[in-house]
């Protein structure tokens, strides 16, 4: 557990200057007169080379250990954060943000690497929720860090890369650095983590299989997330917050997420995974409906929190949902396929969520929050063998169904948006 020290520790850092900078990124193309739908296109390549990355670091994090990856990939990180300062144009940052997803699949890969390696299976569940926890702080402190300068100043950027290094010297310091085990190269399942287009499709046929709802259900709630963090803070700033009670709201609301894990976790076990997700959604369609025309700051306050809290459990319970109904020596590939899956919605919410914008106003963002909200929750009232059947050609296999388990302990919910990246550890 010693290694694991200073690997938490730097990732903390890291995770709160990328949050910082996620906002300042947004916050600035809006001082500049950009569109939302410019924001939104420099924001999903974020998730573009995140998918690429998914494809591929696995294999180097393995072979040069998780501290070295870490450490490398954070300099990367780093690098490409100077370069904010350096050019100033739409297509100059959509670059950056494209090499900066890259570097940061490194950096999770490295992260659960050196827990996996660390740890006993008696200690991962809490291994894995400390990782959360920390996550979720991380990304919280760094909304609040937005309001100790002028967004876009020399000392916002100059504390981003200050963060970004500074996370560096606790893993190169602290704790015993892991030995690196060469182990036999894997025999391909079809859930195992692809390494080309054709292994994706043959893992997203696999996965529809064994769990119908579970490929469009995880693209809407990719959707939802990456459409939150790119432009609710232009949402924000459009209904009149000034960009120090947009880092101040931020932060609160992300706090939400955290909060709202195990109690989500738990119903689940008690509901269902189906009832669950439907409740969640329409509860958060509820909200994204009254944040559409609602404008008093402190209701829009609590409406955000009650979102977040909400949208932000819902790729948990359909992680659950499908490890439910998966062999247990699959879990791991069926989660790196489900990230990928998350991946894509990742990258797409940014900008069609900017279009609902252009044509809307801020309460667009909403719109469309609602939208996949709706859609969500239809899903989760559509009998399994008609989703299937929606998606299956007409000679596939007969969908096998399975009961949805209420024996899972809650603190594995309580993980589980964070395990779909352990997958990435052994075959990205």
């Amino acid at each position: 557990m010693r290694s694991l020290v200073g690997l938490l520790s730097g990732y903390t850092i890291l995770v709160c200057g990328n949050s910082l900078l996620t906002t300042l990124i947004s916050l600035r193309m809006l001082h500049a007169a950009h569109s939302a739908l410019a924001v939104g296109l420099v924001q999903s390549c974020y998730y573009i080379g995140f998918i690429c990355g998914a494809l591929g670091l696995g294999p180097l994090v393995t072979r040069i250990g998780p501290q070295r990856a870490f450490i490398g990939f954070s300099a990367i990180t780093a690098l490409a954060a100077l370069g904010y300062l350096s050019f100033d144009t739409p297509e100059a940052w959509a670059a950056l943000r494209l090499v900066m997803g890259f570097s940061m699949v490194g950096v999770f890969t490295s992260i659960e690497s050196g827990v996996n390696g660390a740890v006993q299976n008696a200690q991962r569940g809490r291994a894995f929720a400390l990782y959360l926890v920390l996550t979720y702080l991380g990304v919280s402190a760094g909304q609040f860090l937005l309001g100790a300068n002028a967004p876009g100043s020399l000392a916002e950027h100059g504390l981003v890369n200050a963060l970004f290094v500074a996370a560096l010297v606790p893993v190169a310091l602290i704790g015993d650095w892991q030995q690196v085990v060469v182990t036999p190269r894997p025999v391909a399942t079809p859930l195992a983590t692809p390494k080309r287009p054709t292994l994706l499709l043959d893992g997203l046929r696999e996965l529809t299989r064994v769990a119908p709802r579970s490929v469009p259900a995880c693209i809407g709630a990719g959707l939802l997330s990456s459409a939150f963090y790119a432009l609710t803070p232009v949402y924000l700033a459009d209904i009149g917050y000034p960009s120090s009670e947009i880092s101040h709201a931020m932060g609160v609301v992300l706090i939400g997420a955290l909060l709202s894990q195990w109690p989500v976790g738990r119903l689940s076990d008690r509901l269902g995974r189906r009832a669950t997700l439907g409740a969640v959604a329409l509860v958060a369609a509820f909200a994204a409906a009254a944040l559409i025309v609602i404008r008093v700051a402190a209701i829009v306050d609590v409406l955000l929190f009650l979102y977040v809290a909400l949208t932000f459990t819902l790729y948990g319970v359909i992680v659950s949902d499908v490890n439910d109904r998966v062999d247990q020596a699959r879990r791991v590939q069926t989660s790196a396929t489900l990230l990928l899956v998350f991946s894509l919605g990742g990258a797409a919410g940014p900008t069609l969520a900017s279009l609902f914008m252009r044509l809307l106003g801020a309460g667009g963002l909403y719109v469309f929050a609602l939208v996949i909200t709706l859609a969500l929750a239809a899903l989760s009232r559509a009998p399994e063998r008609a989703v299937a059947q929606a998606r299956e050609p007409a000679d596939a296999p007969p969908v096998e169904h399975a009961h949805e388990s209420t024996k899972e302990r809650a603190s594995e919910h309580v993980i589980e948006p964070v395990i779909v990246k352990e997958s990435q550890a052994s075959e990205p």
